[in-house]
């Protein structure tokens, strides 16, 4: 007891201080330089080079947001098949800087637009953590590979934009995944991506991906988060949903 009081009595004290700091900047500053004294915050928490941050704010995010919004009719859809009043737990895998599970978490933080969903963001790369808490409060980021999942970690819904194809066996990824739906998987990618392929991709999306499993639904679609190349090629995405096993 005598080694906790200390910390406890610290952190209190941090707190205040650290509130009435807030406070004194909220008093002194305007709105737009909050806004951009929060964004420098942002840009200086995704990475110890500066150019990291920018490029998540000017970049991924956008392009995160603009593939969201292919796959939100197809979210929604999944989301209205819960009751409205109830609470959904969803899981993005591959998160990025956290653009896409931070929205999600903002729109359905209460019931208004049907069932409330709780947010967590799985990724392997832990540096992205002090960013994603940052800009996106209401989002519990895991550190973790979905193989590492304990077997009782599991989801109602998952969602996995553009990832898979940066994987050498996407469809070993995709079994790990549904070891850990309840509901339904929602996968966005690449589809038939031309050669030479992008940076870090390894190898083509198609259908045959996901045969085997039980597939809801499938569609390929255009995107404006994955427009036609420098040189005139016409890119597509692949929209799958798969349901669970159980």
């Amino acid at each position: 007891m005598t080694n906790q009081a200390p910390s406890s009595t610290s952190t209190a004290l941090l707190r205040r201080a650290w509130g009435a700091l807030v406070q004194w900047m909220c008093r002194r500053l305007s709105p737009r330089d909050l806004g951009f004294l929060i964004e420098r915050l942002q840009i200086s928490l995704a990475g110890s080079d500066p150019r990291v941050g920018r490029y998540a704010l000017e970049f991924n995010n956008p392009q995160a947001l603009c593939f969201l919004i292919d796959a939100y009719p197809t979210l929604q859809r999944i989301f209205a098949t819960y009751p409205r009043l109830g609470t959904i737990q969803l899981l993005d895998i591959g998160p990025a800087f956290g653009a896409s599970a931070g929205l999600l978490s903002q729109m359905h933080r209460s019931h208004f637009l049907g069932p409330r969903v709780v947010v967590d963001a799985l990724d392997i790369v832990d540096s992205r953590k002090a960013f994603i808490e940052m800009t996106c409060p209401l989002v519990n980021f895991i550190h973790a590979d979905v193989e590492s999942l304990p077997d009782d970690a599991m989801w109602d819904v998952v969602y996995c934009s553009n990832a898979i194809e940066h994987l050498d066996d996407p469809r070993a990824f995709v079994r790990s995944v549904m070891k850990h739906t309840k509901g339904h998987a929602v996968f966005l990618a690449p589809y038939m991506e031309a050669f030479p392929l992008s940076l870090d991709h390894r190898l083509q999306i198609s259908e045959q991906t996901f045969e085997g499993f039980i597939v809801e639904s499938m569609e390929v679609i255009k995107s404006a988060a994955w427009p036609a190349t420098a040189e005139g090629v016409e890119r597509e995405q692949i929209l799958v949903v798969l349901a669970a096993y159980h």
